[in-house]
């Protein structure tokens, strides 16, 4: 009777151990992310494995061999158990991380309606009846949907005061020339660039947040054509070179913001068939074409606070290519990430202590997340100013892209790399696109050559869009760094191989 439950026992015992393998192997492989070559070496892990303990629970043997056989038969079904739930709770936090930041976020427009901070009015309709400032000619079409928006919540007109600048409303809000202003709240980030504003925060309270519903645009009806032709082949992620705006938000807190200044702005040209990286970094003070405002010119750093797309059209303008997708980060996920692969090394041309205090010698640095941060940040106190700090930006991605694209690091640290992306990091690149890239350095392993170029100009002062009325320290543009950004990201695109020569700054 006895030998005859150990039988039953071992009988589901094996089934459970080849029902786990299989829905593993088959979980893995619905993420179409794992060459066929490793697919192989599981299927056979898998098989021996099995075809191993069911030689240990039944062949007979001498009592004493078949009970340690059985034990030992046991003790690798549970280890295949545990292995199994392993493999399946990766799959699962990767799933969730990518659901999480692959999914398109639909960024809402808002505008804000500040009092003084001592005002005594707690809701929007405490405030009725009173005087609110707006910036005329600039913004006029969400300016109005905010002041629709008001009324609406408040089933009653207000009173409205213009003036031609930001600056100007805030005077007169702080002099007490008006009640209220309504302003987008991404010049939040702004007034910190000019030292008399930079308290506004704390002179001012939030009132109320005006949630525009922002029109679609205009459907047309298809012109008639000729007869469709069959559709061309998809392009394929892993035989197209794409680019990629890598943008670094300069808010701190845990959570992504949707719509904030970008202080790194880099575009990543990759080409999945040469292997080679090219990193363009543009200033964030670059005066550039701002598309949020028709064409007039503004710093690249204030184009974020129109959106990630805004700054994606901006650069995808100056350098005359297609921007395909864009990766955001703020300085919190930052930190989080270099911690998560283990710190970087990054080699600085010069010894400097950053305004946080942090000392770097000239030479090779390890650099934790917060070490790796205020090194990439620091321009005050560098050589060069923003290119300086736009070139160490570039080298501290460098390591970070050598560290992530390393099998190591990622199978031994894959929870905590997950883990600082959730809440803080998002990009619109598809999830098929991910896995397809993910098989390509899993079948090949191919060493990335990765290359940088910055872009640099005269620095002066000068208007700026999003802040009408009042000059501003911008980089102008240098036509010969730009043209010369221009081809290379040309030839990366183009399939040609670029060298350390071709990204030599230009004389």
């Amino acid at each position: 009777m006895k030998n005859k439950i150990m039988f039953w026992v071992s009988i589901f015992m094996q089934l459970l151990q080849i029902v786990a393998a299989a829905l593993t192997v088959k979980l893995v492989m619905g993420l179409d992310m794992i060459p066929e070559n490793l697919i192989s070496i599981i299927l056979a892990a898998f098989g021996g494995l099995i075809l191993f303990t069911a030689l240990l629970m039944f062949v007979r043997g001498k009592k004493p061999v078949s009970v340690a056989r059985s034990v030992v038969a046991w003790v690798l079904v549970i280890a295949s158990l545990v292995g199994c739930g392993f493999l399946v709770k990766v799959v699962s936090d990767f799933q969730d991380t990518m659901n999480a930041i692959t999914t398109t976020i639909i960024s809402e427009e808002t505008r804000d309606v500040y009092v003084r901070v001592d005002d005594p009015a707690r809701t929007l309709e405490d405030a009725a009846d009173y005087v609110f400032a707006v910036v005329e000619g600039y913004d006029e079409e969400n300016t109005q949907l905010a002041l629709d928006t008001i009324c609406w919540e408040l089933d009653s007109d207000i009173t409205t005061k213009g003036y031609p600048a930001v600056f100007d409303m805030i005077d007169a809000l702080y002099s007490g020339e008006v009640d209220a202003l309504i302003m987008n709240s991404g010049y939040i980030t702004i007034l910190d660039e000019y030292p008399e504003y930079y308290d506004f925060t704390d002179k001012t309270r939030l009132l109320y947040e005006a949630i525009l519903e922002i029109p679609a645009p205009p459907t047309t009806e298809p012109m008639e054509t000729e007869p469709p032709t069959e559709p061309a082949e998809p392009e394929n992620i892993t035989n197209t070179p794409f680019v990629v705006f890598i943008s670094g938000s300069d808010t701190r807190n845990k959570k992504l913001n949707t719509k904030s200044r970008s202080d790194v702005n880099i575009l990543a040209v990759i080409n999945p068939v040469t292997y080679q990286v090219l990193l363009v970094n543009t200033p964030r003070d670059y005066y550039v074409a701002n598309p949020a405002g028709g064409g007039a010119k503004d710093k690249l750093t204030h184009c974020g606070i129109y959106g990630v797309e805004n700054s994606m059209k901006a650069l995808g303008r100056l350098y005359e290519t297609d921007v395909d997708y864009y990766a955001q980060i703020n300085f919190t996920g930052f930190e989080t990430l270099v911690d998560a692969v283990g710190g970087v090394t990054v080699y600085s041309d010069q010894t400097f202590t950053s305004v946080e205090g942090v000392y770097f010698p000239k030479g090779e640095n390890v650099l934790n997340g917060k070490s790796a941060l205020a090194f990439a940040r620091e321009r005050y106190n560098v050589t060069g100013g923003d290119n300086g700090r736009g070139k160490n930006q570039m080298k501290v991605i460098t390591a970070l892209i050598g560290k992530m694209t390393d099998g190591t690091t990622l199978i031994s640290r894959y929870s905590e790399i997950l883990a600082s992306l959730e809440g803080m990091f998002r990009t619109d690149f598809p999830m098929e696109d991910v896995s397809k890239l993910v098989k390509l350095q899993l079948e090949e392993m191919p060493s990335w050559e990765v290359y940088s170029f910055a872009v640099t100009g005269p620095t002066g002062m000068d208007t700026n869009y999003s802040m009408p009325g009042l000059k501003a320290s911008v980089m102008y543009q240098s036509e010969k760094y730009v043209s010369q950004a221009r081809s290379l990201i040309e030839k990366v695109t183009s399939g040609e191989r670029i060298t350390a020569e071709d990204v030599k700054a230009p004389q």
